[in-house]
């Protein structure tokens, strides 16, 4: 009963910060905004939360427009009706509470008046019938309290157990809008988040972060050649392959295209080489067909840029690091991993990655 009790008190908690917070900067109550800065307030959308405190240190006003565009970039597209339904169950739950105490405060009216007329009745003249009608009225109106308390306490767990499933429902929801539709590894936006929540596990338990950016050699040509559902399938490959050979704190996402990343926190530079070089030997070697249009692939290779965090660094720096690994192995010859202590100089601005 205590962990329903939570999650209610929490529920209600979150509604109570998230309203005034609007209110404040005279944002309008609709569905959209409520999404946005009820992340906000949760504080479990960090990319959200950084723009919004941004354009409060800014002193920027929260127009329609910025209003629209904060929906649009950091709230999944197409969860407005699910959005909308939580919201509007929530609703339900809290009008349906705020019901059933006010009954029960004027339950507990009507029992106090019993009994001040039970007081008022009983004096050093009343006799033992009178006293004994007096007792039964009084257990009767007991009976009546106990009953609608009982009912109370029933309505109060099942409105938890509702709050439970409305909160596992968004918790579903957010793990659908991390996920990448095609491959079912992580997305950018999850990416992100992660990385952040790594840097900081990082800086504070004085622990190793390792961060590997992988590109499909020569992708463009082999979407050419075989179509492009074919491609799709050789994306699902390779981000099974990365999931088989990470470790269970270690993240897997597409990082955009042909790309993808992964996040290693607690290994070191060797280690982190290592479990590159394992997932790009895995790949090579594996000879793939396509058993529906019953085509011969051949095998795919990848390129790997290996670096680890170095304190201090913005998530942007710690990637452009990894990247400049991956454009070397490129450059090198492809299906190939290279470290960042490999990397002497850096490539010239008006290079491009192929």
């Amino acid at each position: 009963m205590a962990h329903h009790h939570d999650d209610l008190t929490q529920a209600v908690r979150y509604l109570k910060l998230t309203l005034p917070e609007m209110c404040r900067r005279e944002i309008p109550t609709t569905p959209e905004n409520y999404a946005v800065w009820y992340e906000f307030t949760t504080g479990t959308n960090f990319e959200l939360k950084q723009k919004i405190n941004s354009l409060i240190k800014n002193n920027t006003p929260f127009s329609e427009e910025i209003n629209t565009n904060l929906y649009t970039q950091y709230i999944e597209n197409g969860q407005q009706i699910a959005v909308d339904e939580i919201r509007d169950n929530v609703r339900k739950i809290i009008n349906e509470l705020l019901l059933q105490v006010s009954n029960e405060e004027s339950g507990l009216g009507q029992y106090a008046k019993s009994l001040e007329t039970f007081s008022e009745k009983v004096n050093d003249n009343t006799d033992a019938n009178t006293i004994s009608l007096l007792i039964t009225e009084l257990l009767t109106e007991t009976r009546k309290r106990e009953e609608a308390t009982h009912n109370l306490q029933a309505t109060l767990d099942n409105m938890a157990q509702e709050m439970t499933n409305l909160r596992e429902e968004v918790e579903r929801l957010n793990d659908e809008a991390s996920i990448d539709a095609l491959t079912r590894v992580k997305n950018r936006r999850a990416f992100n988040i992660a990385l952040e929540k790594s840097i900081s596990a990082s800086k504070i338990n004085s622990a190793e972060l390792a961060l590997l950016i992988l590109d499909i050699d020569h992708f463009k040509q082999f979407n050419d050649q075989f179509g492009h559902i074919t491609g799709d399938k050789v994306l699902r490959f390779v981000a099974t392959i990365l999931q088989k050979n990470v470790k269970g704190n270690d993240t897997v996402a597409r990082f955009g295209g042909e790309e993808f990343a992964v996040i290693l926190p607690e290994t070191s530079y060797g280690n982190a080489l290592s479990v590159a070089e394992n997932i790009r030997s895995r790949i090579a070697d594996q000879m793939l067909t396509d058993s529906t249009a019953n085509i011969k692939l051949g095998s795919v290779h990848a390129s790997i840029g290996a670096a680890t965090y170095r304190y201090g660094e913005s998530p942007e720096e710690f990637i452009r690091r990894a990247d400049q690994c991956l454009y070397k192995a490129k450059r090198d010859g492809r299906n190939r991993v290279i470290g960042e202590q490999e990397i002497t100089e850096q490539p010239h601005s008006n290079e491009q990655k192929i």
